[in-house]
């Protein structure tokens, strides 16, 4: 992790200016920074040699940011760096085709879900060149492996996020997508509750379809085939298409490994058949005066969770909150500026599990 160690640090009045950054306010060990392109907290503890200052892993900037800060901040403090490791730390640039959840997703025509190795993903996306795919995937290391791909056979349509794909269908607009994929997700026999395929995905993927687009879901498992049969069957204005080890025009190599064992390859195809409405997603997230009477207990509603961790004194009568709210399976970190009209340090994603646990945090702690 980034960090410095410095001599020592002087009573500094905050709000203050360094020479590339803002250092907005003091939150007891966190002081919130500002530079032109990022916002985010450092975190500065006691030391047996001094003073370490490191960022806050919830607002984690990138490199060239951290480097400001630290930077900044000794030279306000007349301290010494005892010790540094971010001299030698490689600037990674963004990659334009890796995505951060609030992007506009307007322009996205397919969705693969879980793309695992890639070879499926840029299979769609040769075949589709006039297209937008979004690739979504949580697992780091196949993000870093399609990324590369991407970069060496020259595709210019692919995008990716690291996400919940169940979050991430709600924030595309209705009518809009020519296919959703599926492809081998894990089966989860012992935790239903995880798997993608459920009646709010299906509503989602329905949703955010054309009239004729369809959601494609692969799959070798027999239970995860015959449950998701059994929730496709119980929407309504959909046409079903169901198949059993029919050659698909790419396979995976675990597919190839699975077929080679002898085992069953199913296939089922939902066709949205009617024109969803358009959805609201300019959530607003604002609050209308200071929150009250904190309850530090986790609070699990339906759709979302609320948990208050933390409280940050910055003076005697603001603070900084640092909470956690959202989907229950991919909740959100942020962190809340309590004053007479409070704020977030940075805005949780407008998706609607955010919106709904913004609103119930303000009935439960606004008095």
């Amino acid at each position: 992790m980034p960090h410095i160690l410095i001599d020592k640090i002087k009573e500094l009045n905050f709000p203050l200016k360094g020479e590339k950054c803002e250092f907005l306010f003091k939150a007891e060990n966190l002081i919130a920074v500002k530079t032109e392109n990022a916002k985010f907290l450092i975190n500065v503890k006691k030391h047996k040699n001094g003073y370490l200052i490191k960022y806050d892993k919830i607002t984690r900037p990138v490199i060239s940011e951290i480097k400001k800060a630290y930077l900044d901040f000794a030279k306000l403090n007349d301290a010494k760096i005892i010790f540094e490791n971010i001299s030698g730390i490689k600037e990674k640039l963004p990659n334009k085709n890796l995505l951060e959840i609030t992007y506009d997703l307007s322009n996205i025509d397919i969705v693969e879900v879980g793309f695992g190795s890639g070879r499926h993903l840029i299979h769609l996306a040769k075949k589709y060149p006039e297209k937008t795919i979004l690739g979504i995937e949580i697992h780091k290391p196949s993000i870093e492996q399609v990324l590369r791909r991407i970069v060496h056979e020259k595709i210019n349509n692919i995008r990716i996020i690291n996400h919940d794909a169940r979050l991430i269908l709600s924030r595309i607009p209705s009518n809009s997508l020519h296919s959703i994929y599926v492809h081998f997700p894990v089966p989860w026999d012992k935790k239903e509750h995880r798997r993608v395929i459920n009646t709010d995905f299906i509503n989602e993927a329905k949703r955010a379809l054309q009239k004729g687009g369809f959601l494609h879901l692969r799959t070798d498992s027999e239970n995860y085939f015959a449950y998701s049969l059994q929730k496709f069957l119980e929407q309504d204005k959909i046409d079903i298409n169901v198949k059993k080890n029919i050659p698909y025009e790419i396979t995976s190599k675990y597919e190839e490994r699975w077929i080679k064992q002898g085992k069953n390859i199913y296939d089922i195809f939902m066709k949205s058949l009617e024109i969803s409405p358009e959805i609201n997603q300019n959530y607003d997230f604002v609050f209308e005066k200071r929150l009250v009477g904190l309850d530090f207990t986790p609070k699990v509603y339906d759709n979302f969770v609320i948990h208050i961790e933390k409280e940050y004194k910055i003076n005697e009568n603001d603070s900084l909150i640092r909470a956690t709210i959202g989907n229950f399976n991919r909740p959100e970190h942020i962190y809340i500026v309590n004053k007479q009209i409070p704020y977030y340090f940075k805005k949780p994603a407008p998706i609607k599990e955010n919106y709904l646990a913004h609103e119930k945090l303000k009935r439960l702690f606004n008095g």
